[in-house]
């Protein structure tokens, strides 16, 4: 039995299925970690998009805002669709702790007042794979983004 151990060490044949098996894991964690950020990166530009859109919407409408033109604004964000037909343009929308706000305020320029709306939203992220989030410590990670437009009426 002890001859057989040189020959072991002397023998390098499958070194490299030994090296995968211990990298794999760490690849895998790696690749997993990417796609996550991927899809991250993808619902915040969803969620950006339906913010520009809404905003303009109710930049367009008269001032101040009417509750249907707050309803329709807010069916232009989450749907994208001005009847809110459809489904969500995330699916963070769907989730407990999604919000948006609209606000109005004024911006002086030269003593003259012009309005500005202001929409924030606030999306959970809706990850692939929710134990790999919770593993690396952003289980309540939310996307958070804010659009002002200046009025311009109809």
């Amino acid at each position: 039995m002890s001859n057989k151990i040189p020959s072991f060490k002397a023998d390098d044949r499958g070194s490299a299925v030994v090296e995968f098996a211990l990298m794999t894991p760490f690849l895998l964690l790696l690749f997993g970690g990417l796609k996550e950020y991927g899809r991250a990166y993808f619902q915040a530009n969803a969620v950006e998009k339906g913010l520009r859109a809404a905003t303009l919407y109710a930049a367009r409408v008269e001032m101040p805002l009417s509750a249907s033109d707050i309803t329709i604004a807010e069916n232009i964000l989450k749907t994208g669709s001005i009847d809110g037909s459809g489904a969500f343009l995330t699916s963070g929308w769907g989730k407990a702790g999604a919000s948006y706000s609209i606000t109005t305020s004024s911006y002086d320029l030269d003593g003259t007042a012009i309005p500005v709306v202001r929409m924030e939203a606030n999306v959970p992220l809706d990850p692939l794979v929710p134990e790999l989030m919770t593993f690396v410590g952003l289980a309540e990670f939310t996307i958070t983004l804010s659009h002002e437009q200046a009025y311009v009426g109809l």
